[in-house]
């Protein structure tokens, strides 16, 4: 290895150009700007105001006041049958609400429950249809199977 020092730019400059020219490798920036190597000023921070009392730009509207009983009664709908129905009523009664001007939000809870109770309504028609024209098919062939004396 050998035996140099490092080097040290400091040592070799004069006590009163160290204390001129805080700047790196003492030398100034040009043309008066600020130094690249220099530390960014902090500025004090704001504190954040709150929400003014008018509806800003990507203010969301609040849920209708029945829109968890209708998402609760769609859901319940699955199971039930009859249920279904109500939970349709009710989330076109709000959804009318709200055509009509309501400031309310037609989305999340209200239009969930609102779908279900539609979809699960018209399943529970469509096989009440079906057993009902079952009920009617099976009571024509008995009457038949009886009345060819079997």
């Amino acid at each position: 290895m050998s035996d140099v020092p490092p080097y040290r730019p400091d040592e070799f400059a004069e006590p009163s150009a160290q204390q001129q020219n805080p700047q790196p490798y003492g030398r100034p920036s040009p043309y008066g700007q600020p130094s690249p190597y220099a530390q960014p000023v902090r500025q004090p921070q704001q504190v954040p105001q709150p929400m003014p009392p008018s509806m800003p730009y990507g203010w969301a509207r609040p849920e209708h006041p029945q829109a968890q009983m209708v998402f609760i009664l769609g859901i319940v709908g699955i199971f039930t049958g009859i249920v279904s129905f109500v939970a349709w009523y009710m989330g076109g009664q709000a959804k009318k609400e709200i055509e009509a001007g309501a400031p309310y939000a037609w989305d999340g809870q209200l239009k969930t429950g609102y779908v279900l109770g539609k979809v699960f309504g018209i399943i529970t028609i469509v096989f009440t249809v079906l057993g009902i024209g079952f009920w009617i098919l099976y009571a024509i062939f008995f009457i038949g199977l009886l009345a060819m004396g079997g």
